[in-house]
């Protein structure tokens, strides 16, 4: 039974009807009704002597305040005996050993059920638990003591630390077919990292008691035991388990960097008596190989982690955007090669090939290009490579609709329009994509269009659609956002384009460490990063569709009643309206070609002003920085008071405000538009927005459906794939180039696979099915489930896309 289906029909009895038997005469069980039950318990009220007429209940936050403070006040007078419980925590025991019962005991263990042992007893027990954390405690104190260290009773009664020997726990095998035992000695010293810190330990040598085989474990032993080793000679090895952690660190906090990450390692092995530093290239080295490792087993189940499964076969929208806080120091060099070389992060020598090629073909315009209200970094065709102490300046991303990053190239000239173009090329192969979305795209598509003129092999990319995405476009004038906007553009839906901004707050933070790591490992790291981010984005898609969907349903009601209501409020239809919407799109298209140089002056300033009022203390962190904004804030105001000047005097019948009143308005109107009535006005233009917004949530919908379908098949498709792949292997009919137990490895892994993935198809079909179909209940109360699952706050891609779009009214 699927969980959700189990949480529902457990709510069912959590409120039963209440059934009391108030009469036993002959008529039989008496089911009183409502107010009956509300008498009796007034009456059982009264009784108990409690007045019925006390208050209402406080409200939820008086409650909440009332819980704290009783909270508070039991730790008050807890806080001074819990600090004698600590102090009392210090003594010593005066015990017996608690498995011989004959013996003093003299080491306390913190990881056994009988926590306090002789030395006899400890030796015993501890021979097959070796990473325990013990103490001696002999001498009137607890003293942190490593594993091969142990407590020796001396002939004089009284206590010595002795050495033991201590083996590393591991699955062992039949070394021969005598089964009449076999006798364990310490083999190869080894050491071994786990998150406890560092053990000093042997590998365990076995010799039969007959034929005298022996047996020494190798590195296929200790990978079958859950070790990893730091290097192929195995003198130290690392728990599988410390690489999965360290993983799921990495993925919540992208910031952490392994020195702090093996310092706590080293703080853990000193408070549990031992000593030893941590080699932090050994651990990096080995955690990326066993990363690698992983990738490739994967691979060979058909998992493919930048591909997103509601976009395959084709993508409804591509988003491509920069992020300059990725960037490496030169001086940070290695002789390594990556592992994870052109799997997320192009090659460098093919993006830079592709740039020559372009810039040859094409006959570009050099410089930083004004875009919307400021000199935007993206908005130029060529750039130099940069002379300061910068390698690579940062990375270009493309990332599906869904948050999934599907490519990345690194940036060595900026963010020249050569390299969004890569990826775009890159990402048309893996499919079909219909939206290419943009920061720039009002600047980028003139500049596609000239590239695709005299490159011919990329005149197929100008079967995308461009799409300016959501934040950029509010950044524009008016009739460029109405032109570009993903708003208003027949089949966007609800494409915002800030997919990039929505990852770039996760990757970003990763740019504290990498800019001092090497090449490889920096593009190692960083797609190791997006590989598991994308992971979490394919464990939730289905509840991320879910949501949109739920989401977009109630808000095209909302949106149905809006616009009855301004038919109401106009006296049209609904034909007039889409009428008049018709009429701004044709005005824009006009107009958004004829504004003279001085009406794109006023619009530029008009824009760039508000722009930098809102950063003044939303974005600038320090009065210097306010101090610089200010100064160009009274520069740019001064240019546009002189620039309406020179407008009124050039149209004196229609003039505009002064410039205090034209910052005021978000998205102002030219006085003409106001008072020719062949032309664009308010009414219009609110009927523009209302008619593009309730077409896109339409849209929206449909496009949910499909991505859904899509996804559904995408999982029924894995399913088929790894029946035929476990079929083939075990019919020997595979082509892998791998050996008998490989194999026999990788159909227990496939079962695995199959097994995870016959539960994500009954939650997916369960949710699809609930939404959908409207069946098993209340669509919210599977929606809202399992709310623990959720992403990290700060990605934002569930929750930001409605904020977003609402902000475009």
């Amino acid at each position: 039974m699927p969980k959700n289906q189990k949480l529902r029909e457990s709510v069912k009895h959590v409120n039963p009807v209440l059934t009391i038997d108030t009469d036993n005469s002959e008529e039989g069980l008496v089911k009183p009704d409502r107010e009956t039950l509300m008498a009796s318990l007034r009456g059982i009220l009264a009784d108990a002597g409690i007045d019925t007429d006390t208050p209402a209940p406080a409200s939820a936050s008086q409650s909440w305040k009332q819980r704290k403070e009783v909270a508070e006040d039991h730790w008050r007078r807890a806080r001074e005996a819990m600090t004698a419980y600590l102090l009392s925590a210090q003594k010593t025991p005066m015990a017996m050993c608690q498995i011989c019962h004959t013996h003093e005991a003299v080491i306390r263990c913190t990881d056994c059920l009988s926590q306090v042992v002789c030395g006899e007893c400890d030796k015993v027990v501890h021979n097959s638990h070796p990473l325990h954390n013990r103490e001696s405690f002999f001498d009137g104190f607890f003293k942190p003591i490593c594993p091969t260290i142990g407590v020796k009773r001396m002939e004089d009664g009284s206590y010595t630390h002795d050495h033991q020997d201590r083996l590393l726990p591991m699955m062992v095998p039949d070394i021969c077919a005598c089964q009449a035992g076999y006798a364990v000695q310490p083999g190869k010293p080894i050491i071994l990292i786990g998150m406890n810190g560092k053990y000093h330990l042997s590998l365990p040598s076995l010799q039969c008691n007959i034929c005298h085989v022996t047996w020494n474990p190798g590195l296929s032993h200790l990978v079958a035991s859950g070790y990893w080793p730091a290097t192929p000679k195995h003198e130290t090895v690392f728990e599988i388990g410390l690489f999965s952690s360290y993983g799921k660190l990495k993925l919540r906090a992208p910031g952490l960097s392994r020195q702090a990450f093996l310092g706590m390692l080293e703080d853990r092995t000193l408070a549990f008596g031992r000593t030893g530093s941590i080699s932090g290239d050994a651990f990096q080295k080995a955690f990326l190989e066993w990363q690698y490792a992983t990738y490739v087993k994967e691979g060979l189940t058909g998992e493919n982690d930048f591909k997103c499964h509601a976009c395959s076969p084709s993508m409804h929208g591509i988003s491509v955007d920069g992020n300059r806080k990725l960037y490496r120091f030169k001086n940070a060099t290695s002789m390594d090669k990556g592992l994870f070389s052109d799997i997320f992060i192009a090659k460098d020598e093919d993006v830079s090939g592709f740039v020559d090629h372009v810039h040859g073909k094409h006959r570009h315009i050099p410089g930083k290009g004004a875009c919307g209200s400021s000199s935007f970094g993206a908005a130029k065709e060529v750039s130099t490579k940069s002379s300061s102490k910068i390698d690579e300046e940062g990375l270009e991303i493309a990332v599906c609709r869904h948050g999934v990053l599907t490519a990345a190239l690194n940036m060595f000239r900026g963010e020249i329009f050569a390299y969004p173009l890569f990826l775009q090329n890159k990402v048309s192969g893996q499919g079909t994509v219909t939206f290419f979305c943009s920061d720039v795209a009002c600047r980028y598509w003139p500049y596609l269009q000239r590239v695709a003129s005299v490159c011919p092999e990329l005149k197929h990319l100008l079967g995308m659609h461009p799409l300016l995405s959501v934040m950029h476009a509010k950044a524009h004038e008016w009739t460029c956002e109405v032109k570009w906007s993903g708003r208003n553009q027949p089949g966007a839906g609800l494409t915002i384009g800030e997919e990039v901004e929505q990852v770039n707050a996760y990757l970003s933070r990763a740019g504290v460490c990498t800019k001092y790591m090497s090449k490889a490992t920096r593009n190692d790291m960083l797609t190791v990063l997006a590989m598991e981010w994308n992971k979490r984005k394919m464990k939730n898609l289905e509840k991320y569709l879910a949501q949109r969907h739920v989401k977009t349903t109630k808000r095209i009601e909302e949106e149905c009643k809006n616009l009855e209501q301004m038919k109401a409020q106009l006296g049209v239809d609904e034909h007039t309206l889409r009428e008049w919407a018709k009429h701004v799109q044709e005005w824009v298209s006009v107009m958004a070609d004829n504004r003279s140089c001085l009406e794109k002056k006023i619009q530029g300033l008009h824009l760039s002003l508000r722009r930098r009022h809102y950063d003044l203390y939303h974005k600038l962190d320090s009065s210097k920085k306010r101090h610089r904004a200010r100064k160009a804030i009274r520069s740019e105001k001064a240019s546009l008071e002189k620039a309406i000047g020179a407008y009124n005097q050039q149209h004196p019948s229609c003039a505009l405000p002064a410039a205090d009143d034209l910052l005021q308005q978000d998205h102002f109107l030219w006085p003409w538009d106001y008072t020719d009535g062949t032309t664009i006005n308010a009414q219009k233009k609110s009927a523009f927005e209302q008619i593009m917004l309730l077409d896109r949530l339409k849209e929206e919908e449909q496009v949910l459906l499909t991505e859904m379908k899509r996804h559904w098949q995408s999982l029924q498709s894995k399913a088929v794939y790894l029946q035929d792949l476990s079929t083939s292997l075990q019919n020997g009919s595979t082509t892998l180039q791998i050996n008998e137990e490989s194999i026999g490895g990788l159909l227990c892994y496939i079962k695995r696979t199959q097994n995870d993935l016959k539960a994500k198809k009954q939650h997916t079909k369960a949710m699809y099915e609930q939404f959908v179909l409207g069946l098993c209940g209340d669509v919210e109360d599977v929606i809202h489930e399992d709310s623990s699952d959720d992403d990290d706050d700060d990605d934002g891609s569930d929750s930001s896309t409605d904020d977003e779009v609402d902000g475009q009214n």
